[in-house]
């Protein structure tokens, strides 16, 4: 566990060495391949020759950084390699073809699954490009587990030295770890990236509670540490006696898993008494059960404290027992009970399996089949999803594995996350079931189909042929993405008719303004060829289909199939045409066409002159002007007809009022240090509201500028408040 800065200095500093990184490797694999780790490190010296990080040492300490901690994980000798590699195809001049003359298919397709996508993709967003980066690393996680394994420590050396990184991003890798990869590497079991993983995370997110919790340990480290000794005494004279060969560790609770804990039950430091536990660790699953009895049998066991997850593993495959126990003192102490194999399993999860996937073990072979179970079901649900904030949504829900454990009216057991739903039981029953579902009886007892299943019930789903399938509600019900898929694709094919007719009326409406000539047709239809084979679209009507449902929008599919000069020149003869035919609102926008309608900003994104817009007509209310990156727009794109363009007149000047959200760690006169800021830029601030929990502060404010440069060089501004974390756009429902 990381102590302070200090510590994470330490770990840093440590001699990463070639000799240091071969002499790791042959503590557990002594007849590796020491000429391909040598070739590997050659060459990607060689290929990074002149680059340097942001800390200042030259770029192959990285390489060398992620390749030791692969080792760490006792990983084989093409792993290593391609950790060594893993960066040459995105940060250097070599080529895919080059890596795999002298390296091989194996290594250059785990250092092209690691890199992300090549300079050529064009993306409407960096989130956008940003999904799609996940979306890869899924796909070649599934063809080689490996990939994930060599990402996951090249995520923990960029974490360990993330003090280095400029401070606007810090937060947002902070936060991109604790939200996927420290999840990921709870799924895949491997506890000793994880952990470190979130404590770093916390640690550059909300240094204050980090170390607020560091050292209130400290102040009572000694005390719980002499209880855990007087407990460890006792239980190793109980265990001799009972003739058993047992390892009895202690073990000290992370710093993350305590800053969840006091946040979530609201209790103090002190309270919790799981600070420090014991591990014992067998050769036997019956010894683990053996021990259990002993323990009992020398303390009183917490009602409702003891968990077998040796009988029933979690998803990751983690097994141990679990119990709470009153220790010595009266004082509540947790003892974890697990054999050999399972602790290696829960340090090194996934990369303990991976080499047996082949068949070699069929015991093993069948544990890493299950561990992938999840991952293959991300790649059947993630490509159908509308948005990629849905993808980005559901990927979190099925990453975190809080679960419930239910049982079917045969007594079959099914696992469903936390939350889950008599919806989300019925469609892992089955598609069908889910489809037909019209009830559900919980416990012999009829529940609402929002009924939140726990831990022990008996479910039965109640169905019907004649039902008339899942409604738009079910997807607010349901918890887990494979429910939510298998309802948006019965909602699909109930609506595929309208949805590719309109999407078709889109289509065409929308090339028909670059009035295309025959050469120009044949190079977009070339395009549009080479777009639905790049996206596996089988039919021209497949397409269409995307598109009226909202997947895919036509401002999207324009931007991928029309070349860029053909926009241009549609874009200036437009801009001609609107002079003569456009109205100018009040607020300084040009709607093209002389509509008549009463235009306002929306409330919801407060665009200012700067920001790309677009018009959206509600019926009896006039056209809302929004921001094209305005979140509402994802619900509002989805009937087409209703958008009309906009543009801000560069003559036009007046005063917009704005939003701005600011994040900062809590601190005495936070607020009055961001208002006298943004007033000694000569900003008027419209209205403010600011509030604050634990030792988060949010603060609301609503100002007046002129244009979004002016914006842009406050936002500047304010984030060199000292405990700001970050500024971004919001909405000014707060003002009257």
């Amino acid at each position: 566990m990381l102590r302070n800065e200090e510590e994470i200095n330490s770990i840093f500093s440590k001699a990463i060495t070639l000799e240091s990184l071969q002499e790791k490797i042959d503590s557990y694999n002594p007849n590796g391949d020491r000429e391909l780790i040598k070739k590997a490190y050659d060459y990607s010296l060689a290929a990074h020759t002149g680059q340097s990080r942001l800390s200042g040492e030259p770029y192959i300490i990285h390489p060398l950084s992620v390749a030791h901690i692969v080792a760490d994980l006792r990983m084989d000798d093409s792993t290593i390699a391609a950790a060594l590699l893993h960066d040459v195809l995105e940060d250097t001049k070599s080529t895919e073809i080059q890596v795999g003359e002298i390296f091989g298919k194996e290594i250059t397709l785990l250092v092209k699954g690691v890199s992300k996508l090549n300079v050529g993709f064009h993306f409407t967003s960096k989130e956008e490009e940003q999904i799609e980066n996940y979306r890869r690393l899924f796909v070649a996680m599934a063809e080689d587990i490996r990939v994930i394994i060599i990402k996951l420590a090249d995520r923990l050396h960029n974490m360990r030295t993330l003090k280095f990184q400029y401070r606007d991003k810090k937060e947002l890798i902070a936060r991109e770890t604790l939200e996927i990869f420290a999840p990921i590497a709870h799924r895949l079991g491997i506890g000793m990236i994880q952990t470190e993983l979130e404590n770093l995370s916390l640690y550059f997110l909300d240094p204050e509670s980090y170390c607020n919790i560091q050292q209130g340990i400290e102040k009572i480290r000694d005390h719980r540490e002499k209880q855990i000794q007087e407990a460890t005494e006792k239980l190793s004279q109980r265990i001799q006696q009972a003739n058993l060969v047992v390892e009895i560790q202690s073990r000290l609770k992370n710093i993350y898993s305590i800053y969840l804990k006091i946040n979530r039950q609201n209790v103090s430091l002190e309270d919790l008494h799981d600070l420090i536990a014991l591990r014992v660790i067998t050769n036997t699953v019956e010894e683990c059960y053996a021990v259990l009895g002993l323990i009992h049998s020398l303390w009183v066991p917490v009602a409702g404290r003891f968990k077998d997850y040796i009988a029933l593993p979690k998803s990751n495959m983690y097994q141990s027992l679990h119990t709470t126990v009153i220790g010595p003192g009266g004082v509540p102490m947790e003892i974890q009970i697990r054999t050999k194999e399972m602790h290696h399993v829960a340090e090194y999860g996934i990369a303990a399996h991976w080499r047996y996937k082949e068949g070699k073990s069929a015991d093993s072979a069948d544990a890493f089949n299950e561990r992938m179970a999840w991952l293959r079901q991300i790649l059947e649900w993630q490509q159908d999803l509308r948005t990629t904030h849905e993808f980005v949504e559901s990927l979190k829900i099925d990453l975190f594995d809080d679960e419930v454990y239910v049982f079917t009216p045969k007594g079959d057991l099914k696992k469903l996350p936390k939350g889950s739903s008599p919806i989300d039981f019925a469609y892992l029953i089955h598609t069908e079931v889910g489809n037909n579902c019209i009830g559900a009886r919980v416990n012999k007892q009829i529940v609402p189909l929002d009924y939140e299943l726990k831990s022990g019930d008996i479910v039965e789903i109640i169905s019907s042929r004649s039902s008339s399938g899942p409604s738009l509600d079910w997807l607010r019900i349901a918890k887990t993405p494979a429910a939510r898929n298998k309802i948006r694709a019965f909602l699909r094919r109930k609506n595929r008719e309208t949805n590719r007719e309109r999407g078709k009326l889109f289509m065409e409406r929308e090339l028909e303004k670059f009035s295309l000539t025959p050469e120009e047709q044949n190079l977009v239809n070339a395009k549009i060829t080479e777009f639905m084979e790049a996206n596996n679209y089988k039919t021209i009507e497949d397409l269409h289909v995307i598109i009226g449902e909202g997947r895919l929008t036509i401002h999207q599919f324009i931007g991928k199939v029309v070349p860029f000069d053909i926009r241009k020149r549609f874009q200036t003869r437009r801009k001609a045409d609107t002079k003569k035919t456009a109205q100018t609102s009040g607020d300084g926008v040009i709607i093209q066409g002389a509509t008549g309608l009463a235009v306002k900003l929306a409330r919801c994104c407060t665009p200012i002159p700067g920001d790309k817009i677009v018009g959206y007509v509600t019926l009896g209310k006039g056209i809302t002007i929004h921001r094209l990156d305005c979140h509402n727009l994802v619900r509002l794109t989805q009937d087409e007809e209703r958008l009309v363009e906009a543009e801000w007149d560069e003559n036009y000047g007046r005063f917009y009022d704005a939003g701005l959200v600011v994040d900062a760690l809590d601190r005495p006169k936070l607020l009055v240090d961001i208002t006298n800021t943004v007033a000694n830029y000569g900003v008027s601030i419209r209205s403010v509201h600011a509030h604050s929990m634990m030792n988060d502060a949010r603060i609301y404010l609503v100002i007046s500028v002129k244009n979004k440069v002016e914006l842009d060089n406050l936002f500047r501004e304010i984030k060199k408040v000292s405990n700001v974390r970050s500024v971004r756009r919001g909405g000014i429902f707060g003002l009257r």
